[in-house]
């Protein structure tokens, strides 16, 4: 399917960048309309519908943080994150770079059929509509939008947890998050309706540039009850935390304990991190006190780890298709069949906490004498 025509939103602190990311995105018939640094662009322009998708390129992805975070709160469309160093336009490494560049961009707007733009909560005017008043409709834009798309309304922690498992007890229930392309913003809304004391750690393996897994921890940590961390060696996963999975080095998961290895060696096949390969550790220590939530992506990792999830009795879900960035990723695991419900983050954050309410419920037990709690439910099964 042609993108030609279609409206792109370049956002680069490297001067030198915002040039050639145009020339690029020009090559295959798309319209920069705004192409700029992180300090000049404006709200308006961040939430403005006529602007398909966001590829967003920085240097220093602390000294924007909160750019991020609003463009993360705020945007309704795709957007394609940390590109690392751009070659120089006439070398030979451009051409190479250039053929990648354009395959993700391609991806991040379209899939086989349609094009996967999330569906936006504003009413959309008409064609002809839009055309007629297109600068009324930027002025209008308000803060209360903003304000709509950033607060999320957190789900209540069920009446059955009374007596939550604090924070750094090693968590009962661990779930693994797998996303690529589109997915920061879809866990950052599903990480932000979570309530605190929900008994349950996630692992969460994004596939990303390593330069911007700083920033990501800051900006999906930002509103969520989750401590965000980076996956570190002989570690457990806690109640209330979020464990991000290594770019350039794979982990392991041992059976008596649950404690992550991480491993000086690069991850093996074309996926760095392999979601595959996560879910397969997880669902060997873990077993049905695990479960797999895949959500936007491109390509095909996550479907081999599906069958290893769901073989050792989890759950497996995606999210729904039409609400992806790039539904190619969640797409594949549901050809699998192993997949058992799809959703919205929001609505997939509301069956989580549905889902492990039950579990807790059948398991917790109270010492009568002392009130302690205590899990009657083995996270390692074996």
């Amino acid at each position: 399917m042609t993108v030609t025509g279609m409206k792109i939103g370049i956002v680069s602190d490297k001067p030198l960048h915002t040039n050639t990311l145009g020339k690029a995105v020009e090559e295959i018939g798309l319209v920069v309309a705004v192409n700029t640094s992180p300090d000049r662009v404006s709200d308006d322009e961040i939430t403005d519908e006529t602007i398909a998708a966001w590829i967003i390129d920085l240097a220093d992805e602390d000294k924007w943080s909160d750019f991020l975070d609003q463009v993360l709160d705020t945007t309704t469309v795709p957007i394609l994150f940390g590109e690392g160093e751009v070659p120089p336009f006439n070398s030979d490494e451009f051409v190479r770079w250039q053929k990648r560049f354009n395959k993700k961009v391609r991806s991040l707007l379209t899939t086989s059929e349609t094009i996967v733009i999330p569906e936006l909560k504003v009413p959309l005017l008409s064609s002809s509509v839009k055309e007629e008043q297109a600068e009324s409709n930027v002025s209008q834009k308000t803060p209360e939008l903003m304000s709509t798309e950033s607060q999320a309304q957190k789900i209540s922690l069920p009446a059955n947890i009374t007596k939550p498992l604090p924070k750094g007890t090693p968590a009962p229930y661990v779930w693994v998050l797998g996303a690529s392309l589109g997915g920061p913003g879809a866990v950052k809304r599903f990480l932000d309706v979570l309530p605190e004391g929900l008994p349950v750690g996630f692992v969460y393996a994004q596939h990303i540039d390593n330069n911007f897994l700083p920033v990501l921890n800051q900006v999906l940590g930002r509103h969520s009850a989750f401590d965000m961390k980076h996956c570190g060696h002989k570690k457990k996963v806690a109640v209330g935390e979020v464990h991000i999975v290594p770019v350039n080095h794979q982990i392991q998961c041992t059976k008596e304990e649950g404690v992550i290895f991480v491993h000086n060696r690069p991850w093996q096949g074309l996926y760095s991190p392999s979601i595959s390969h996560v879910m397969k550790e997880f669902a060997l220590c873990y077993g049905p006190d695990t479960g797999s939530i895949i959500f936007s992506g491109m390509g095909d990792d996550a479907s081999d780890g599906a069958n290893a999830m769901t073989d050792s009795g989890a759950q497996v879900w995606v999210q729904t298709l039409s609400t992806c960035a790039s539904a190619s990723m969640p797409e594949s695991v549901l050809g699998t069949g192993r997949s058992s419900f799809q959703g919205t983050p929001e609505e997939l954050a509301e069956k989580l906490v549905q889902v492990i309410a039950s579990r807790y419920q059948d398991a917790v037990i109270v010492d009568e004498h002392t009130g302690d709690v205590s899990i009657d439910d083995p996270i390692y099964p074996f």
